[in-house]
């Protein structure tokens, strides 16, 4: 099969690999597609980290079809050859601390697709049983289409920031960030019921697409005060701010814009120094909460799921790239020349 392989900084590899094969209460899928996320292209272009097995095959928004059950195991036998499935990229043990308190995206060892164990970036991917075991294999509805299936880890670590800063009917939201993050931030914040979201970013293009699905928008250019920018187009604070973007200054720029009582959502990892200046009275006398928001539970990941149904993948303007042309999948997403890259799995011609 073909194969996406990090091997190292900017060493991405379409590699021929054996097909894998299920072990016990394991499943393999034939993958139809799966999206390039930011983590995939920050560890392309900045190096993986230590949680990395490299050489490893990147991906976690697939979608497939199950081709092979491996041997016994309830909960494989529950999803038979042939389904249509998309999967939760964390996998959790299900017997830590953090797992038997509900909260299975913070598990102490935690599996990931394209991190620890082989990804989506391919023609075939095996599901390992405690996948399957843990829920996190979902079963895709004939109406849903292959496009809306690979929206699920998006929209469901995204539901998860956005319910941790308190979003509601009514709510005021900035998004910082014009990235696919800050779009489906947007989408989810609406369907959340937020009667104002403004998406702050440098890009106009990607801008203008978020503003297409609903959001209003700031362009600021580099050097701007963004915090001041942001509080002029707004008129008024915000109820919640999310920086969506892997730099310190989001944060420090969301902090001066929070009304008293609200929430700031650190969402994502800072590149470089993460360290931030905060004004220790803001906090304490605004009485703002500052959370941080990390991937999704697999229950928040089954939501997701429902609530890609209730959306219209086109709102996110995917460009797809067949698996042969995996390179410039990377290239263009990280040189900011389209807004979503998806690899499908195309044979080369």
């Amino acid at each position: 099969m073909l194969a996406a392989v990090l091997r190292g900084r900017d060493d991405l590899r379409l590699e021929e690999r054996p097909r894998p094969v299920a072990g016990p209460g394991e499943l393999v899928l034939r993958v139809h597609q799966c999206g390039v996320c930011g983590s995939d292209l920050r560890t392309f272009t900045r190096g993986p980290s230590a949680r990395y097995a490299v050489p490893v095959v990147l991906g976690h928004e697939f979608v497939g079809t199950v081709i092979e059950v491996g041997a016994v195991g309830d909960a494989a036998a529950a999803i038979p050859t042939g389904a249509r499935v998309t999967v939760a990229p964390a996998i959790p043990c299900g017997a830590c601390e953090a797992c038997r308190r509900g909260s299975d995206n913070l598990c102490a060892e935690l599996l990931d697709f394209g991190i620890n164990i082989d990804g989506g970036l391919a023609e075939y991917v095996r599901i390992p049983a405690r996948s399957v075991a843990a829920g996190a294999v979902v079963v895709v509805a004939d109406d849903l289409s292959d496009d809306a299936a690979i929206l699920g880890e998006p929209i469901g670590t995204c539901l998860r920031g956005l319910r941790r800063g308190s979003v509601t009917a009514r709510s005021i939201v900035v998004i910082i960030g014009d990235g696919p993050i800050g779009l489906t931030h947007a989408v989810v914040a609406r369907e959340l019921g937020a009667r104002r979201v403004l998406c702050v970013g440098h890009n106009a293009a990607r801008l203008a697409v978020i503003g297409r699905a609903g959001a209003e928008t700031l362009v600021v250019d580099a050097g701007t005060d963004e915090a001041g920018a942001i509080l002029a187009a707004l008129g008024t604070r915000a109820d919640t701010v999310v920086a969506a973007v892997p730099d310190p200054r989001a944060l420090e720029a969301a902090v001066r814009v929070i009304r008293d009582g609200g929430s700031v959502v650190a969402f994502g990892g800072l590149a470089g120094d993460p360290t931030i200046q905060l004004d220790g009275n803001r906090l304490h006398y605004g009485e703002w909460t500052l959370v941080g928001s990390f991937n999704c539970t697999t229950a928040e990941f089954r939501e997701a799921i429902d609530l890609a149904g209730r959306l219209d993948p086109r709102r996110f303007e995917a460009t797809r790239f067949p698996i042969h042309r995996i390179a410039d999948a990377f290239l263009a997403a990280a040189g900011r020349t389209v807004l979503k890259a998806v690899v499908t799995m195309e044979p080369p011609p």
